[in-house]
């Protein structure tokens, strides 16, 4: 009997982006008889086209622990020996072919059982909110002390690894209270529920968004946080323990590079919610071992390119655009996005991401609901609005994601005077959060500032209350984040109407807020809808003129970022629409 297969709809939509013949590798979690494809990988060549850049062991360490390489995908009738193909597979007796035709569109998967390919049969497609219905993810934080020798760093990680591995450690989960010790898995905890403890990531959300009504957003991640402890005495010797003299090891006197640091631990695993406390034991340690073992590559890597001076690799968690599931990098502290490129072309390559948008730079990190406060800036609050509250007809959105900056934030009293420099702030923030820059949002006076230095304002503007409109936000953003803009001109509220195709257009094409400035008022606009069959516009609007604290409930209730009609914009102003340009960049 064949096992069930189910398939991410991400990956059916990203298969459907390869356009010539191609081997690869389908990643995913495997339960029971079921087997769940999450991701796939492709063959990426380096230029002399000799081997491929990322293999499949290193593409894993970068994966949550509990996904593993399940089988390999076949494009086009590109294959090899079957054997051949399934050798760095050890999680299931039965592998998976995935094949794919691209003038068809069309997936067939087989089983590779008793050395002769069964076709899957039927094979169901899942979103990915089935995938958050059955699976949570756990994110451990720690700090290991470590000290060697910069020529055995590798080694003294193996032996950190072998000692987590042995059962020296023990779980803490805060949410739900609970520590886990490696002795209960010969207890008769062996066979009980994780449940309690893996559904206390839910209950905690539920209780924060009845308190501070926040909601996920695509760059904001839930996962359940657990803490590590390490196992520092020894046990008592026991009656019949060997007993020895001291031994003193005297060593020549020789000159070494020592390394004293705390290596930072941030590892994830995806794990189903039915599973057992002794299973989970297992996951977690593997879980800080698959991320002991990235760390060591970086280690690995320096060593080999004879690095004067060792930097500590920094684990990051990123969640690709319609990919299946976070992935795990170690950058080195203080590197930049240049020193890092060639990497991230090689993960581009090989995950199919394209090349025209970041995806693996440090402003593309996920921020996971933990780590945030009640007074961080919301991202992406125009998706809580509900489905009935958004209009008919063709949608055009924002790309990705940006944070919420309006009046009164940050202690600054900015009322009636600073909603063109808020909008330019969150402008700033979706540059930010995509990658394209790791320059700090702006203030005010740092705007000012800007403004003064390019000989735009006199130097008494400085500190000064003076509005700035869409002009003044095109000269900053061309002059901090080194971007093009562009400009649209309506010389009435009524002439709005008239301008949707083209403001559509700049959603589908570059994804960026667009800044609005007419009368005294300036707002950022998010996307817009046009239905062909009344006419009908709608803007999609954000409002910079709230003064609250960062409460979503408010903000959707009371329309400060919500759909509006062509009347939202007044018949006898003159609007200025900033329109940024994105770089097309990985």
């Amino acid at each position: 009997m064949t096992p069930r297969l189910r398939i991410l709809s991400n990956v059916i939509e990203r298969l459907s982006k390869l356009k010539t013949a191609v081997n690869g590798h389908v990643y995913g979690v495997m339960c029971e008889t079921a087997l769940t494809v999450l991701a796939f990988s492709v063959e990426s060549k380096n230029e002399e086209q000799e081997e491929t850049t990322i293999t499949n062991v290193n593409l894993q360490l970068s994966m949550p622990v509990e996904i593993d390489l399940l089988g390999v995908l076949f494009v086009d009738q590109c294959e090899q020996k079957i054997p051949d193909a399934f050798q760095d597979i050890d999680v299931t007796d039965n592998p998976l072919i995935l094949k794919y035709w691209t003038k068809e569109s069309s997936v067939q998967p087989f089983f590779y059982i008793h050395q002769k390919l069964e076709t899957a049969g039927d094979f169901e497609i899942v979103s990915e909110d089935y995938v958050c219905q059955h699976f949570v993810y756990i994110r451990l934080l720690a700090s290991l002390p470590l000290f060697a020798e910069k020529e055995n760093v590798v080694d003294t990680l193996q032996e950190s690894r072998k000692k987590i591995a042995s059962g020296k450690v023990a779980f803490y989960f805060p949410q739900s209270n609970v520590y886990l010790f490696g002795n209960d898995s010969e207890s008769n905890l062996k066979e009980s529920s994780a449940k309690e403890i893996l559904n206390s990531v839910d209950s905690h959300e539920n209780s924060k968004n009845q308190k501070n009504h926040k909601k996920s957003s695509s760059h904001i991640v839930n996962a359940v946080p657990v803490d590590m402890l390490l196992k520092l005495s020894n046990d008592k010797a026991t009656d019949g323990a060997a007993k020895h003299a001291p031994v003193i090891h005297q060593q020549t006197r020789r000159h070494f590079e020592f390394l004293e640091f705390n290596l930072k631990i941030d590892a994830l695993s995806l794990v189903e919610r039915n599973t057992t406390l002794s299973r989970l034991y297992e996951v977690l340690v593997e879980s800080v071992c698959r991320n002991l073992r990235l760390i060591g590559k970086s280690f690995e890597e320096q060593i080999e390119n004879n690095t004067s001076k060792m930097k500590l690799p920094i684990p990051m968690h990123f969640k690709p655009t319609d990919f299946g599931h976070l992935m795990t990098i170690a950058y080195l502290a203080e590197s930049t996005a240049k020193e890092n490129s060639e990497y991230r072309k090689s993960l581009h390559k090989t995950l199919v991401l394209g090349m025209t948008r970041p995806m693996f730079r440090e402003g593309n990190a996920v921020q996971f609901r933990s780590d945030l406060s009640n007074n961080d800036p919301l991202f992406n609050p125009h998706e809580a609005i509900s489905v009935s509250n958004t209009p008919n007809g063709k949608l055009s959105l924002v790309y990705g994601c940006y944070s919420y900056h309006h009046y009164m934030q940050d202690n600054f009293d900015d009322n009636g005077w600073g909603c063109a420099y808020r909008s330019l702030q969150t402008i700033i923030s979706w540059y930010r959060l995509q990658g394209y820059t790791e320059k700090s949002i702006l203030n005010h006076k740092d705007i000012q500032k800007c403004l003064v230095k390019i000989g735009d304002k006199p130097g008494n503007f400085i500190g000064s209350k003076q509005w700035i409109g869409s002009t003044e936000v095109g000269f900053v953003l061309e002059t901090f984040l080194d971007i093009s803009i562009k400009v649209l001109c309506a010389s009435s509220g009524d002439e709005m109407k008239n301008l949707v195709p083209n403001l559509a257009y700049h959603f589908e094409t570059q994804g960026t807020p667009v800044m609005i400035g007419g009368g005294v008022l300036a707002h950022t606009i998010l996307g817009v809808s046009l239905d062909d069959t009344t006419g009908e516009v709608r803007f999609l609007i954000l409002d910079p003129h709230y003064t609250g604290a960062e409460n979503l409930s408010t903000i959707i209730n009371k329309g400060w970022c919500g759909w509006k009609t062509k009347e939202f914009w007044k018949k006898d102003a003159f609007y200025n629409m900033c329109l940024p340009q994105r770089p097309f960049c990985f």
